[in-house]
């Protein structure tokens, strides 16, 4: 099947694009046999591929389509300082960033739609529940399609609905269904903003990696003064046109470095109905496989059977045993790096009775009342054995899922698998597997450093931050 007969399986078959489309199945059929969509009809396709979540450059791979240009979606949420949201935006429309704007119900008692739409040169919107807009799905649209989503003014309000994933209307449904980096300005009385549940909403908005433009201290329109005006048009501006450099930047940090990721739980069977496993989501994996990605790296994920979406990256290659894992590291090597973030099974089990007895292993074991037992067999320890061998990567990074000691066997394993960082961690009480959080501690051959509990997303950002050092030293002592 070539490139094209897959992303139209994708996305719901030859028919169900064809109506999408509002073309004839014989043009799809076409583009299947030539594997080749037409430049006319791509930007199509990258609308239903977004809201769909179908990767498209998956099936592009020499080709950057979507990074035509810098999208933002502006969320202008009811307060009095929403008029300042006109600044933001004629200072947006001045370089070519390609922005949408989302208003609530309560940000147009300050200011109007059509006013917006001027200003914006396109479409306000508005309403959830607007069939025009919802026979396109475009809540899904507009989640999917921004590089950045600026909420501005961020009133408590739209704080605590995103902190307690409440979604009743457009704004709150977007930000609950995107994948996009947001950042939050907020604006909001002293009193308000140092309440004790707005507080907790913005702590927890942080650990999940939402950034915040600080509020300023000020006198306010109600005639308070304190921490809560809204920053000033020009100084959002100047944060957002920095954020978009950096991540420019960032873009390319690891370009031509061929990353090796392993992630999720391996499964051993014990009969064709039976096995055993542990509880890894490969949530950590996928996010580390985003991070590095977002910055150029070409990414491989190996991953053991999951049930969360795949990350965006260059491969993603499934696995059930240890076995088949360590034959697929080995074959995606040479690389840069590798990072060991799965949760191998250390042995497989090998059903005997009690007289040594042969069985069966093609058919399920019958439960009888005579004692079965177990001979267990050592899976190759992927970290160590590639550590060591002669197709080591330049940097090689290992996960310690510990239950006490964290710190010390963490470092024992460093040394005795000639690893140049473990990232530990405590699973006692069943702390992070399936979870979106971590508590990890970075530990190297003579200092550590502990992380606070933070989302697996953030934990992914400061890895990546650590991976460019180990590199940059590596570069050093070459």
């Amino acid at each position: 099947m070539n490139n094209i007969s897959k992303l139209i399986s994708l996305l719901g078959g030859t028919g169900a694009v064809a109506e999408k489309l509002k073309i004839r199945p014989s043009a799809i059929s076409n583009w299947k046999k030539l594997d080749k969509i037409p430049s006319t009809k791509l930007e199509a396709i990258l609308e239903l591929s977004s809201y769909l979540d179908v990767n498209i450059e998956n099936f592009f791979p020499s080709k950057k389509l979507n990074n035509l240009k810098f999208k933002m979606l502006l969320i202008i949420c009811g307060g009095i300082a929403s008029y300042k949201s006109l600044e933001i935006i004629r200072l947006i429309k001045k370089t070519d960033i390609e922005l949408d704007v989302v208003m609530t119900k309560s940000a147009q008692k300050f200011i109007t739609p059509l006013l917006v739409t001027s200003l914006n040169e396109k479409k306000c919107y508005i309403d959830l529940f607007s069939v025009e807009d919802e026979t396109k799905m475009n809540h899904i649209k507009l989640a999917r399609n921004p590089d950045l989503i600026l909420v501005a003014p961020a009133t408590a309000n739209i704080m605590a609905k995103f902190a307690n994933g409440l979604a009743d209307d457009l704004a709150s449904t977007i930000l609950l269904a995107s994948f996009s980096k947001i950042i939050f300005a907020p604006s909001m009385n002293p009193i308000m903003w140092n309440n004790l549940a707005t507080q907790e909403n913005y702590k927890t908005l942080l650990d999940r990696g939402i950034k915040f433009i600080e509020p300023d201290t000020g006198d306010m329109a109600c005639g308070e003064n304190g921490i809560g005006r809204f920053p000033e048009p020009k100084t959002i501006y100047e944060f957002i046109l920095s954020y978009i450099k950096e991540s420019q930047m960032l873009s390319s940090q690891f370009k031509n470095i061929s990353i090796v990721i392993t992630a999720g739980p391996t499964v051993e069977a014990i009969d064709p109905v039976r096995f055993i496993s542990n509880n890894s989501s490969g949530k950590q994996g996928f996010e580390i496989a985003s991070e590095l990605t977002k910055r150029g790296a070409k990414v491989t994920v190996i991953s053991g059977p999951v049930n969360i979406p795949f990350p965006n990256c260059e491969n993603v290659i499934e696995v059930k045993t240890a076995q088949e894992m360590f034959n697929n590291v080995t074959q995606q090597l040479p690389a840069d790096v590798l990072i060991c973030c799965a949760a191998v099974a250390d042995w497989k089990l090998i059903p005997k009775t009690s007289t040594n007895n042969i069985i069966d292993l093609n058919n399920k074991i019958k439960k009888t009342n005579k004692n079965l037992f177990f001979e267990t067999i050592k899976n190759p320890d992927i970290l160590e054995t590639i550590a060591k061998s002669n197709l080591r990567p330049k940097i090689v990074i290992g996960f310690s899922a510990e239950t006490d000691n964290i710190k010390k066997n963490a470092h024992s394993k460093l040394i005795s698998k000639n690893v140049d960082l473990m990232i530990a961690n405590d699973v006692s009480n069943n702390k992070v597997f399936g979870e979106d959080y971590n508590e990890v501690c970075f530990i190297y051959k003579d200092n550590y450093e502990q992380l606070e509990k933070q989302s697996k997303k953030s934990v992914a950002y400061h890895l990546a931050n650590k991976i460019n050092d180990l590199l940059v030293n590596f570069k050093k002592e070459a």
